[in-house]
């Protein structure tokens, strides 16, 4: 226990979400086992493979090394967003208009397709498609927030655009300048969607094999593969690698693809009925402009979870000050909460922060660089992983397909150069928000307090 907070190891789960999802039965990989499909991880992109792989009628066995969703997908902050880390017209740009539109158009998609999933498998997940909040932390991020706006309403979707006030009132708290309301988007607990997957994907065959690091994947004869874990063997015809950030050292020329990134969080006791009611109602989360993560919501329970600033590449705690400070300038009708527990986890930053399907060898692909949008991308990016296995053109998928020798890579001394970025866009973020209250001079003395918070 550290600044009186119970604090979650590598291993352990958050216990705000683990908190009454039942157990999932899974077995230890024994003996040598046959699939037409292997998946190497239990998170949700390769639990979305293998159910995907098992519909499209492969044989599929999930070989995970510790237990199912203990990885990014079991500690995500909880939204399902509709959007790539860049703007559209970014990717776009990137990719060329046909995969760009693709890219653009799945990830649109991927709330719905999300909340159809938990919908069809009956996934208890505390799921609410009930939309989410940008709000501009400056008038710079309110003139993104218009664009971004004007981009979907000429793609015919409804997206509000909130001035100051009806911001206010969407949050219940904050002085934000204006924001962006988007319906498609909403909230969940990450663990349990995860768990639901896994038992989705049972229900259609998939073995679930955990506690089985693989060590490594070799040849097969001619056309097959061989995954050898520490007790067994599962041979395959294609291997689908999952790992994301936490193992990418099994297929060939495909490592320095992502950075490893640790994201913090924090969860606070269950609020009194009467506070909570008056926060995000709805159920929608809020993120803000600003360049490194700012997510606030509220969990069914009652509970306030927020992004927080920490280590980028070590597992020590977050900064529980700045989750206060944060909570107080939005709030501060609520007085002092009380912080229950933290975590963290990693997330696989690609260099220019798209993901892709990387064909490592014949019969072996491997989907990373979701670089934070996993709770929506890693679903799709699993499912067009089970439409590649299944032989489908990489013109009839929503990602990139690429070798080794086409992947952007981190550059040597990518930590450092990551860690200088960071405290970079930290000070912007915080002289954006004294620019803006310097700009707005609010006129109450919650406003004022609220902006005091807000930049320290």
């Amino acid at each position: 226990m550290r600044d009186g907070l119970l604090h979650d190891n590598e291993t352990s789960l958050p216990q705000v979400y683990t908190a009454g999802v039942d157990s999932l039965p899974t077995r230890v990989l024994t003996g040598c086992e046959r699939a037409d499909v292997a998946v190497i991880g239990g998170g949700l992109t390769g639990l979305s493979a293998a159910l995907h792989a098992a519909r499209l009628g492969m044989t599929v066995a999930v070989v995970e090394a510790n237990g199912i969703g203990t990885g990014a997908s079991g500690r995500s902050f909880g939204q399902v967003v509709p959007y790539l880390k860049h703007e559209s017209g970014h990717a776009l740009n990137l990719f060329g208009a046909a995969l760009g539109e693709r890219l653009v158009t799945a990830a649109a998609s991927g709330p719905d397709f999300v909340f159809e999933l938990i919908k069809t498998y009956q996934i208890a997940c505390e799921a609410t498609q009930g939309g989410l909040i940008f709000a501009a932390h400056s008038s710079e991020g309110l003139e993104r927030l218009k664009q971004r706006a004007a981009f979907w309403r000429k793609r015919g979707l409804t997206v509000d655009l909130l001035d100051r006030d009806e911001t206010s009132q969407a949050i219940g708290g904050g002085d934000y300048p204006g924001a962006l309301l988007d319906h498609r988007g909403g909230t969940l607990n990450s663990f349990a969607f995860t768990v639901g997957l896994a038992r989705a994907a049972a229900m259609n065959g998939v073995s679930l094999f955990c506690r089985s690091p693989v060590e490594a994947i070799r040849r097969h004869g001619a056309s097959s593969w061989e995954l050898k874990t520490g007790s067994g063997t599962l041979i395959a015809d294609k291997i689908l690698v999952c790992t994301n950030a936490y193992r990418n050292d099994l297929a060939p020329g495909v490592g320095a693809h992502v950075l490893p990134i640790r994201v913090h969080q924090v969860a606070s006791e269950p609020l009194r009925a009467e506070i909570s009611s008056t926060i995000l109602p709805g159920g929608r989360a809020l993120t803000d402009t600003r360049r490194l993560p700012s997510g606030v919501r509220l969990t069914r329970d009652g509970r306030l979870v927020v992004t927080i600033e920490g280590p980028l590449f070590s597992s020590g705690g977050g900064n529980i000050q700045h989750a206060a400070a944060r909570i107080a300038g939005l709030f501060p009708h609520l007085g002092r909460v009380t912080w229950q527990s933290s975590w963290s986890g990693w997330i696989d930053m690609a260099p220019d922060q798209y993901p892709r399907i990387i064909e490592a060898a014949p019969g072996v692909m491997v989907g990373l660089g979701l670089s934070g949008r996993g709770l929506a991308l890693g679903p799709l990016l699993g499912r067009d992983l089970a439409r590649r296995a299944a032989d489908a053109h990489s013109d009839e998928l929503a990602f990139a397909v690429v070798g080794p020798q086409d992947v952007p890579r981190w550059p040597m001394g990518a930590r450092v150069i990551a860690g200088g970025a960071a405290l970079q866009r930290r000070w912007m973020d915080r002289i954006d928000v004294w620019h803006e209250r310097r700009r707005g001079r609010p006129s109450s003395a919650s406003q004022r307090a609220s902006h005091r918070q807000a930049v320290n």
